[in-house]
């Protein structure tokens, strides 16, 4: 198992966050890593979504929507074959600041018994990488 976690600064408000996220149609403009969610936004749907990890392929998964709360939290399940094999958990988390901004918690746990030969094959940084290209698109995005 591995968990990827990111808290950073956005200068934006966090409803301005919410709506980066919320709006699936725009991902493409912004996320490198996931540049595709097609779904509905509400807990329980499944979403297809196109993974990108820096120097491969792009793969193609389904996910739940475990949680959604709109403002605040978007989190998601996927898998691949089976939990055993190959799962991912992802969530990000928007917490208002006074001064208008927000921060902006990112967390990816990734389990399975593949996920060694993953990890060894892709190289932790490409995942670490893969996992700040969405932060910085966030950030970026929202700050316009």
């Amino acid at each position: 198992m591995a968990i990827y976690r990111t808290t950073f600064p956005v200068a934006a408000s966090a409803d301005r966050v919410w709506e980066v996220i919320s709006d699936f149609d725009g991902w493409a403009e912004w996320n490198p890593s996931v540049p595709s969610i097609k779904g509905e936004l509400k807990a329980g749907s499944t979403c297809a979504v196109k993974l990108v990890m820096p120097g491969r392929p792009s793969v193609n998964v389904k996910v739940t929507l475990v949680e959604v709360d709109p403002g605040r939290r978007f989190a998601w399940h996927g898998n691949i074959a089976h939990d055993r094999f190959f799962a991912g958990d992802r969530s990000l988390e928007i917490e208002p600041r006074a001064d208008g901004t927000c921060l902006v918690t990112h967390t990816e746990e990734v389990t399975g018994v593949f996920f060694p030969v993953f990890k060894a094959l892709m190289s932790g940084a490409a995942i670490q990488a893969h996992h700040d290209n969405l932060n910085d698109g966030l950030k970026q995005h929202a700050e316009r």
